[in-house]
């Protein structure tokens, strides 16, 4: 709804840029091939992909570490008493922290805040002011996927699962959010790959072409034992660009 102080909008436009840098810092998001995670959602960016020999849960390679910052509640919640990473004790941290919870009702501040600690890899601090950010606007789809990326870097899948699905209740037509939820199914142990199969089958029929769920939903086949929609869906993913890295990998382990 348009407002008609300057400030106001000024507010509009800053907070459109957060959460276009949030949403795209979000993305180691979605680092080699195959397993192609899109965690850098609506403003579309792309996560770095899993290699095969990685997708048990690990994170990719050169991917921030996941250490103390990623502790949560019982609930599924960030912890307020989660241990301070080092990223949180720097003086700019304190500036940016102290800044949000000076105006825990101003969506903008919070968003700041979660990127500023995301990208130190601090996982907890950005998921605490992810979710004040949603409290305050519980339907923002780009405040929503940063979360279900924070949560899905710090392997809490099924949070992130949550999470995406609330998302893609408000705005069903992102193939990169449906991609990433499908991932969250691929790469939890157990693995569930019936479901993440039709979360990329999904994606689909959003975005024939999209190169990261065909590259996905051929890895899927393969580790479900259906080599011959795998070798169908690799020429797919040549056909949209031929110059994946992924393609000799997928091809030779459909072969096998």
């Amino acid at each position: 709804m348009l407002k008609n102080s300057i400030s106001a909008i000024v507010g509009i436009i800053l907070g459109f840029i957060v959460g276009f840098l949030l949403t795209n810092s979000i993305a180691p998001a979605t680092t080699s091939a195959p397993l192609a995670v899109n965690t850098a959602p609506v403003a579309g960016g792309a996560a770095p992909p899993l290699d095969p020999s990685q997708v048990g849960g690990a994170l990719p390679p050169n991917h921030p570490s996941v250490g103390s910052g990623t502790a949560a509640t019982s609930s599924g919640g960030a912890s307020a008493n989660a241990p301070t990473s080092a990223a949180a004790v720097s003086a700019d941290a304190q500036r940016t922290m102290a800044t949000a919870d000076a105006a825990t009702s101003d969506f903008d501040k919070q968003m700041e805040a979660a990127v500023a600690f995301y990208q130190a890899g601090d996982y907890a601090k950005a998921t605490l002011y992810l979710e004040r950010a949603v409290k305050i606007k519980p339907r923002d789809v780009d405040a929503l996927v940063a979360l279900g990326n924070t949560r899905y870097d710090a392997e809490d899948y099924t949070r992130a699962a949550e999470i995406y699905e609330r998302a893609l209740a408000i705005n069903p037509q992102n193939p990169d959010v449906r991609t990433d939820l499908g991932n969250t199914y691929f790469i939890r142990q157990p693995p569930d790959y019936p479901r993440a199969i039709a979360e990329y089958r999904r994606s689909l029929q959003i975005d024939s072409r999209h190169e990261k769920t065909l590259q996905n939903l051929a890895l899927a086949l393969i580790r479900t034992g259906d080599k011959a929609t795998a070798r169908q869906t690799i020429d797919q993913l040549a056909s949209v660009n031929a110059q994946n890295a992924a393609i000799a990998s997928l091809r030779s382990q459909a072969s096998e």
